[in-house]
Order: structure tokens, then C-alpha cells, then sequence
């Protein structure tokens, strides 16, 4: 368990539900300690979970580890309660968010904390997940913190079509038949266009963790796209998908930006010319330009 990471936990939440998380971590950080750390965090398992209260901006979540799933909620947890892996610029307010690859719906979570006091409009919710398990969870975390949102059991990609979905952990289920899987579902692959449909939004916050998907969804997303877009996610592949996004993102006058970048994925960030105004990051490197 890195020590940064126990700095970070102690600053989301008290010290009594920092003190939770930092057990529920330790057991997947320090598995020679994982009976110990279990048995510490027997008396606060309900029905199978421990909840955990996170501060987010300025709001509070409430959220649910699963112990069945407990490494793959933890990481999503750290990911986007404690670190915000795929910092979210709150300049940008959306009138739509879609979270493609929602897990257990902790981005949406965020995001709704991050507007919830700034906006006098209601911003609408699309989250995209396909294992149900997680949908469950998801809706689970939605109703518990008071939060709209569509949940749709599906995938985005670039065609509308059906595909074999291989089930695994809640955070490592994917379209990849190579690594062992624990079962195989049919699921529908939608567009992003789809997941949007006919809304006026004139500002759409996209979030993709789709599992390899992520240069089919924009290839077909990007070229008809004309408002102003943010798009966050994780690009998997990255060897031979970084290229095809930045040429891609390059023709269509689109900022782009990876970071935490490693031997096979990155984050990345990216928006459309009109969205560039709008976020820092993407106005400093057109300005350098």
C-alpha cells in the first residue's frame, strides 16, 4: 500500500471511513496481510458490502464495496474517489454526460458533485455498462445519492451490432477472448451518437473505459460532431491505437493529450474546437502553437 495513496485516502473522508478504505485496499496491496485486513473489517460488512462515505467537491458520496468484488471496487475507488484519474475540468459544465464503461457509476458520481452547485439547469446522464452486475450496483449508488441517470446495459463502439462480451473481475471483463474469462454474454454495441440521441446539449462530457473500443467509437463519432466536446478516458492498446487518435483528433482541429502513459495504456484527454475557450489545459496548448 504506497504511502502516497494512505495521504490521499485520509484527505476524501474521516478518519473512520478512511481507516475502512485503507483496509479494503490493503487487501489486494498486501496480500500476505489479507485474513488480517478482512478480519478487521468483519464488523462493518453489511450484507455483503462495506459502505464507505467519500467527500467529493463539495458534497459527500455514499458508496458500497462489494467484498465478491472488493480488489475491482477498491481501484475504481482510488481511480475516481480519491486520485480523479481523468482530471475533470469544472469549468466545463456539461448538459450531457455520457460514462461509457460506467463500472459501479463513480465517475457519474463525481461529476454530478462537481456541478451539482453551479448550474440552475439539470444536466442529463447516460451511463453505458454491460455487466450486470455492475448495472445493479450502479443503480444501487445512483438512487442511494439522489442522482438522475440512464443506465443502459450495452457497449459504444462504431457500429450498432451485437458482440461477445467475456466476464471476469467487475473491472477486467472485456471483448478480449485471449485471457481467461469465467463466462461469455451477447451484448449491443451502440454509437455515441445513439447514447446522446436528439438532445439540444450544447456541451457533451464523454467518459470512455471501453475496453479497446475507443478509436472504433470516435471514428465514427468525431468527423460529425460540432459542439463543444470533452472527452475523457483510457486508451487501451496504446501502441497501436495512439496514432490512430491523435490523426484522428489532428484532421478534425480537436485538442489532445495523454498522460500516465505506460508500456500498454494510457489516460487521455481531448475537445473539439469550440470546447477549447473552455478548458485550460486545452487553451494553453493551442496558444503555444
Amino acid at each position: 500500500m504506497a504511502f502516497p495513496n494512505i495521504r490521499r485516502i485520509l484527505r476524501v473522508g474521516s478518519v473512520f471511513n478512511s481507516y475502512k478504505l485503507i483496509l479494503a485496499v490493503g487487501t489486494s496491496s498486501r496480500p500476505r496481510y489479507r485474513a488480517l485486513f478482512l478480519a478487521l473489517l468483519r464488523p462493518f460488512i453489511r450484507n455483503g458490502e462495506i459502505p464507505i462515505r467519500c467527500r467529493c467537491y463539495e458534497r459527500h458520496n455514499k458508496t458500497f464495496l462489494r467484498v465478491s468484488d472488493l480488489s475491482s471496487d477498491c481501484l475504481s475507488t482510488l481511480e475516481l474517489c480519491v486520485r480523479d484519474i481523468y482530471r475533470l475540468d469544472r469549468n466545463f459544465r456539461p448538459d450531457v454526460v455520457i460514462d461509457g464503461g460506467g463500472n459501479i457509476g463513480l465517475f457519474t458520481l463525481r461529476v454530478a458533485a462537481s456541478i451539482s452547485a453551479a448550474s440552475h439547469t439539470s444536466t442529463r446522464f447516460v451511463i453505458c455498462e454491460p455487466l450486470p452486475r455492475n448495472v445493479g450496483q450502479i443503480q444501487k449508488h445512483l438512487r442511494i445519492n439522489d442522482v438522475q441517470a440512464e443506465v443502459l446495459p450495452v457497449c459504444l463502439g462504431g457500429t450498432c451490432r451485437s458482440i461477445p462480451f467475456y466476464c471476469r473481475a467487475a473491472h477486467e471483463s472485456s471483448f478480449d477472448a485471449d485471457v481467461p474469462y469465467d463466462s461469455v454474454m451477447e451484448i449491443p454495441v451502440i454509437r455515441l451518437q445513439d447514447a446522446i440521441g436528439d438532445s439540444p446539449a450544447e456541451r457533451v462530457l464523454i467518459k470512455l473505459d471501453i475496453e479497446g473500443m475507443e478509436v472504433e467509437a470516435l471514428q465514427t463519432y468525431v468527423p460529425t460532431e460540432q459542439r463543444a466536446v470533452y472527452i475523457v478516458g483510457e486508451l487501451h492498446n496504446r501502441a497501436q491505437n495512439a496514432p490512430l487518435m491523435e490523426q484522428l483528433f489532428r484532421e478534425y482541429g480537436w485538442e489532445l493529450e495523454f498522460f500516465d502513459v505506460d508500456q500498454k495504456a494510457c489516460n487521455f484527454r481531448a475537445c473539439s474546437p469550440l470546447a477549447v475557450p473552455l478548458l485550460g489545459w486545452a487553451s494553453s496548448r493551442a496558444g503555444a502553437r
